[in-house]
C-alpha cells in the first residue's frame, strides 16, 4: 500500500510539474517577440553540438557535428548585432532562412555521419600512429618545393619581400595580384607543409624536424602577421591540431574548445591591431590594449565585420531585391573555378553574386579591390529560392561529413589529409563565401597536400606492380 502511494504521489508529483513548466514556458512565448524567439531558437539548434561535445566524457571535439553549428550561428546572427535598420518582416524572414539552412546543414551532417559514438576516433589514432608515412613526407617536401616556386612569383609581382610586408592586407593587395601573373598559393602552400613537418617530428620524435617545422612556420608567420593578414595562419594552425589529434594523440575536448574560443579573441584582437601595423608588430599590439581594457565587447566575433557583413548580404538582398532567380548560374562558377583554363571559359555564362552585390550596394569598396563576403544562404536562396536553401546547405553539411566518416571508418593518410585541409575551408569560409570562392580556396590551396600525396600514391603504384616484388619497397 505504500509502495503504490509513493508511485501515486510520484506521478502527480511529476504531473504538475510538467503542467507548471509547460504553462510557464506558453507564457514566455506569449510575451517573447517572434524575431527574438527566431534567434533563440538559432542559438540553442547551433549551441547545442558545443554544449554536448562539453558534457559528454569521449566526445570528439573535432568533428564538425560540434564546429559547424558553432561558426554558422556566429555568422548568422553577426549582422544583427551590429545593425537593426532593416523592418522587422525582413527580419524575422532572415532568420527563418538561417534557421532552415542551419537545420538543413545538421541534417546534412548526420545523414552522413553513421556512426553515433566519437569514439572511433581512438582507433584512427592507433591505426595512424603505426604507419610509416613515407609518402607523408614526399608529400610535404614536394609541398614546400612549390611553394617556394610559388613565393619567387608572389614576392616578384610585388617588387620584393618588403612590397609584399608594406603593402598590407587592403584592397591594393588583391589589385595587384589580380593583375599580376602568379603561381599558386605560396603563402598557404608553406604554412601547411611546415605544419606537415612538426607534426611528423612529434610524431616520429625526431629533433631535428620538430626545429625544423617549428623554424618554417615561425618565419612565414611572422611575415603573415607583419602584413596584417589573419586566415592564412588560423586556417594552418587548426590543420595542424586536426593532423595531431588524429594522427597522433586525441586533444582534450576542453582544450579544443578553449583554443577555438580564444583563437577568434586572438583573431579579433589583431584586426583591431593592424590598423597601427606601420609602426611595427608589438606596437600595434600594444596600442590595442588599453582600449579593450576599456571596452571588452571590442574582442566579440560581431565587433568586426568578419562576422558581420558576409550574411548581411541575405539581408540587403530581402530589403532591396535582388537580380531574379539565377537557377543555378553562380553555381557554374564553383565547377570550374578550381581549374585556371576551366574558370576562364566558363566566366562567360556564370554570374558572380559577390560582383553584383559589390557594384550594386557597394561601388566604392569593388573598385578599391575590397570584398565584404557572401552568405551561401544567400546564394542559395538567390538560385533556386527557399528549396535552394535546403538542399545547398543539406550537401554542404553531407559532403565534409562524408570525409570525417571516412577518416573514422578506414583511417588512411589520405584520407587524413583529405579531412584536414576540408575542416578549416568548411567551418569558416564555408560560412562567408561564394560557392566559387569557396571551391577555389578549398581544392587548390588546402586540399594541394592531399592532391600530391594521392598523386603520388597513384604513381608509385603504378611503378610497384612493373617491378618484381623484391624491388618494390614502398609502404602505401
Amino acid at each position: 500500500m505504500c509502495a503504490v502511494y509513493k508511485r501515486t504521489l510520484a506521478q502527480s508529483l511529476l504531473w504538475y510539474a510538467s503542467v507548471i513548466c509547460t504553462g510557464a514556458v506558453l507564457y514566455i512565448l506569449s510575451v517573447m517577440h517572434v524575431k527574438t524567439l527566431l534567434i533563440l531558437a538559432i542559438i540553442v539548434v547551433g549551441g547545442r553540438p558545443l554544449v554536448r561535445t562539453v558534457l559528454i566524457q569521449g566526445s570528439d571535439a573535432f568533428s564538425p557535428t560540434y564546429l559547424l553549428p558553432l561558426t554558422y550561428t556566429l555568422y548568422a546572427l553577426g549582422p544583427l548585432m551590429a545593425s537593426m535598420e532593416y523592418e522587422d518582416n525582413v527580419i524575422i524572414y532572415y532568420l527563418l532562412l538561417q534557421l532552415l539552412g542551419l537545420l538543413a546543414m545538421r541534417c546534412g551532417l548526420h545523414t552522413a555521419i553513421k556512426q553515433k559514438s566519437d569514439r572511433s576516433v581512438y582507433a584512427a589514432i592507433e591505426s595512424l600512429r603505426g604507419s610509416s608515412g613515407t609518402l607523408f613526407v614526399l608529400t610535404f617536401m614536394i609541398l614546400l618545393f612549390l611553394s617556394s616556386v610559388s613565393l619567387v612569383t608572389i614576392f616578384n609581382a610585388f617588387g620584393g619581400l618588403i612590397g609584399y610586408i608594406e603593402t598590407g592586407y587592403g584592397g591594393d593587395f588583391f589589385l595587384i595580384l589580380r593583375e599580376a601573373k602568379v603561381f599558386g598559393a605560396g603563402i598557404e602552400w608553406w604554412l601547411l607543409g611546415a605544419a606537415m613537418v612538426l607534426f611528423y617530428g612529434i610524431k616520429q620524435r625526431r629533433r631535428l624536424l620538430l626545429l625544423l617545422g617549428v623554424v618554417l612556420f615561425g618565419l612565414m608567420a611572422g611575415i603573415v602577421l607583419m602584413t596584417g593578414r589573419r586566415s592564412q595562419l588560423l586556417f594552418s594552425i587548426l590543420f595542424g591540431f586536426v593532423l595531431f589529434h588524429y594522427g597522433y594523440r586525441r586533444l582534450p575536448t576542453s582544450l579544443v574548445i578553449a583554443g577555438i574560443l580564444l583563437g577568434i579573441i586572438a583573431a579579433q584582437y589583431f584586426a583591431l591591431a593592424r590598423f597601427f601595423l606601420s609602426e611595427g608588430l608589438i606596437y600595434a599590439l600594444s596600442q590595442v590594449w588599453p582600449s579593450v581594457k576599456a571596452n571588452p565587447y571590442l574582442l566579440a566575433p560581431w565587433a568586426s565585420n568578419e562576422f558581420r557583413m558576409p550574411a548581411a548580404s541575405l539581408l540587403e538582398l530581402l530589403e532591396y531585391g535582388g537580380p531574379g532567380l539565377l537557377l543555378g548560374r553562380s553555381y557554374i562558377a564553383a565547377l570550374g573555378g578550381p581549374f585556371p583554363l576551366v574558370a576562364r571559359l566558363i566566366g562567360q555564362v556564370s554570374f558572380d553574386v559577390n560582383v553584383w552585390r559589390l557594384t550594386t550596394f557597394y561601388p566604392s569598396i569593388y573598385e578599391a579591390g575590397g570584398g565584404l563576403g557572401f552568405s551561401p544562404v544567400a546564394e542559395a536562396y538567390l538560385n533556386f529560392g527557399v528549396i535552394g536553401v535546403f538542399f545547398h546547405m543539406f550537401l554542404f553539411g553531407y559532403t565534409i561529413g562524408r570525409m570525417y566518416n571516412r577518416l573514422r571508418k578506414k583511417p588512411t593518410w589520405s584520407s587524413l589529409l583529405l579531412f584536414a585541409g576540408s575542416l578549416p575551408v568548411f567551418m569558416l569560409d564555408g560560412m562567408r563565401l561564394t560557392s566559387a570562392s569557396f571551391a577555389w580556396k578549398w581544392i587548390r590551396i588546402y586540399l594541394m597536400p592531399w592532391i600530391i600525396f594521392v598523386v603520388l600514391k597513384k604513381l608509385i603504384s603504378e611503378r610497384s606492380r612493373t617491378l618484381p616484388k623484391s624491388e618494390s619497397t614502398w609502404k602505401k
